[in-house]
């Protein structure tokens, strides 16, 4: 979308090719959040790998629980990383550790909603079996890369778009100043 020529909010944090976050991922609904998983991967050797983790780690999320007594506060997210051989090249480490992880927080009795930052139509069968199992499957992502076989396959969907490219805004204009009729 950059290479469109959109003009990101001068709230999104991005470290190209690897990491992008808009503090409004986490506060566009009511759900007391466990935790924040950031899934990627990056070319580059251990200290490349530790160093993008750390970066990543530095952002934080809100979280204000709706239920309980708990306090509201702000938590790190948690970088999932994974090496990659060249830039070209696509892993399925993020892809298969994602399924591992939606599967595994599905069996989890007092996880009732899993939220999933993706486009990618290969995720459909998971999100559907996450949803037989009887959980809430939330899906945010940008229109471009969005497979049309998500939108309307989730119990709730949020368009990324205007939170990340917002529109431009429009010059004030002064007072209008009206012509006496003759």
């Amino acid at each position: 979308m950059l290479a469109e020529g959109k003009t990101p909010s001068s709230k999104v944090i991005h470290i190209p090719d690897i990491f992008v976050w808009h503090p409004q991922l986490t506060e566009w609904c009511l759900l007391d959040l466990l935790r924040v998983y950031f899934y990627g991967s990056v070319v580059g050797d251990d200290r490349k790998l530790a160093a993008t983790k750390a970066e990543i780690a530095k952002t934080k999320f809100n979280y204000t629980y709706e239920f309980g007594e708990a306090p509201d506060g702000a938590a790190q997210i948690v970088p999932i990383i994974f090496k990659k051989h060249a830039k070209t090249h696509k892993t399925r480490q993020v892809d298969i550790q994602i399924t591992i992880d939606m599967m595994r927080f599905a069996q989890i009795p007092s996880i009732g909603v899993l939220y999933l930052v993706s486009g990618d139509g290969d995720y459909l069968p998971l999100i559907q079996e996450t949803m037989r199992l009887d959980n809430e499957v939330y899906l945010a992502s940008l229109s471009s890369g969005l497979s049309p076989d998500l939108r309307f396959s989730v119990d709730d969907f949020l368009d990324l778009d205007p939170i990340f490219f917002p529109p431009p805004k429009l010059p004030k204009k002064g007072p209008m100043h009206l012509k006496p009729m003759a």
